[in-house]
């Protein structure tokens, strides 16, 4: 009975650098993440704002060790372990994007994430560590204001993006299904010329009213879809 009660205690007192998954200590830090502070009231967007551009200092700072920036080097996973799983994304620096294989398991995410996947993090971890490492945690109130605002208007520019990329998707698409239509009525009437030509050679099949109609609707579409980028430039010299 002691015995257990020994080994409880034990596992109690057990520091938290050394369960894997259990919150790490940053290895450039005292601090202990595995416990973050209530009181933070940037959210993800606000520290994401400020995050970008800096995930590699972020990183470094955290105890991160990336072999290489390079994002088309595979090199050994700093999360797993891995020899040769792990590479950072062509937009690493701003968004701390990665990937690892992970022995057929696939992970990825962003600067973030790749705290969870090295440390073993929460996101609460996660967002703490990275705001401490910026600073962030000892903003005031208007500070915090400034930052929340840059983050609002950036979430809205990305809903708009998304939104017009979501609009050229579709219109796209109608361009797409227009020009197959217009390429099957076209090989239909090659068809009807070739047997034809069996009969008589000097008969020609002219254009139907369906290709002719097809033909005005993939220009209208494509003017719709693509006038904006044919515009002159204006000299206003």
């Amino acid at each position: 009975m002691m015995a257990a009660i020994d080994r409880e205690e034990s596992q109690k007192s057990e520091s938290p650098s050394t369960r894997k998954n259990e919150g790490a200590i940053c290895s450039t830090s005292s601090r202990n993440y595995s416990k973050p502070d209530s009181n933070n009231q940037l959210s993800f967007s606000d520290v994401r704002v400020a995050a970008y551009g800096q995930w590699e200092y972020i990183h470094t700072a955290l105890g991160v060790k990336i072999i290489s920036t390079d994002y088309r080097k595979h090199t050994a996973c700093c999360g797993c372990g891995g020899k040769d799983r792990f590479r950072v994304m062509a937009d690493y620096g701003n968004t701390g994007k990665w990937f690892c294989g992970g022995g057929g398991d696939q992970q990825s995410g962003d600067g973030f994430s790749l705290l969870g996947h090295v440390f073993g993090w929460d996101s609460k971890q996660q967002l703490k560590a990275v705001a401490d490492v910026l600073g962030l945690s000892q903003m005031d109130n208007k500070e915090r204001d400034k930052i929340r605002a840059i983050a609002e208007k950036q979430s809205a520019q990305m809903a708009l993006d998304a939104q017009r990329k979501h609009e050229q998707a579709r219109r796209d698409y109608n361009i797409k299904t227009i020009a197959e239509d217009l390429i099957d009525a076209i090989k239909h009437r090659e068809y009807l010329q070739r047997q034809t030509n069996k009969v008589d050679g000097r008969y020609v099949f002219r254009p139907s009213i369906d290709e002719i109609a097809l033909v005005k609707e993939l220009i209208t579409h494509s003017i719709e879809s693509y006038g904006e980028y044919l515009k002159p430039e204006v000299n206003h010299a």
